[in-house]
């Protein structure tokens, strides 16, 4: 990041200093803007290209920084020695590869966490198998990412845990899977896709 912003500065450093020259020419001396108004008008292509590599840019750091900035949101609370911080980042791995080992009727998961006046909320988008029973099996969930944040990383302000399940995987979950969670398969009725 450090060297993208570095390269940023340096090409809008650049493209400022360029177009304070330009106004400072066109104050000092008038025929300039006419001789310049004639350059542009012949090179418009690449005075365009040119722009729009500088705005694209732009938009590339801009989205670069918000990403940065929500990398670095953290979680901070004291402990006796000093401050502790942890990363939301951290945390949204720590939850995702913690809910795929314990919890095996999982396909796939996706963790977004965030900071509300409640304290820290969850939001757990989920693919799981079929034959199990979604209620128990989501409460379940729910359970585990409320311990592990409690107990593991030692956040006492836990807001909502909610579940978003975007699919439901039709397949033949092993048997040994189903006693990892401790829940019992439903029996089976149709496939949900």
């Amino acid at each position: 990041m450090k060297i993208w912003n570095r390269i940023v500065s340096t090409i809008y450093i650049l493209a400022g200093s360029l177009f304070a020259f330009f106004f400072l020419a066109i104050w000092a001396k008038q025929d300039f803007l006419f001789n310049a108004t004639a350059y542009i008008e012949k090179e418009k292509i690449s005075f365009g290209l040119t722009g729009t590599g500088i705005i694209l840019v732009g938009i590339v750091w801009i989205i670069n920084w918000l990403d940065h900035l929500y990398k670095t949101k953290v979680i901070t609370f004291d402990n006796p020695d000093g401050k502790i911080k942890i990363s939301l980042k951290a945390i949204e791995n720590y939850i995702n590869t913690m809910l795929t080992k314990q919890v095996k009727d999982i396909h796939s998961l996706k963790v977004k966490t965030s900071i509300s006046s409640k304290g820290l909320n969850t939001k757990i988008s989920l693919r799981i198998f079929s034959h199990f029973n979604i209620p128990e099996l989501c409460t379940h969930i729910q359970e585990v990412t409320k311990n592990y944040l409690q107990d593991a990383i030692g956040i006492e302000r836990i807001g909502n845990i909610e579940i978003f399940i975007s699919r439901i995987k039709s397949g033949d979950a092993q048997d040994n899977e189903q006693d990892a969670v401790g829940l019992e398969p439903i029996p089976d009725t149709e496939e949900v896709e």
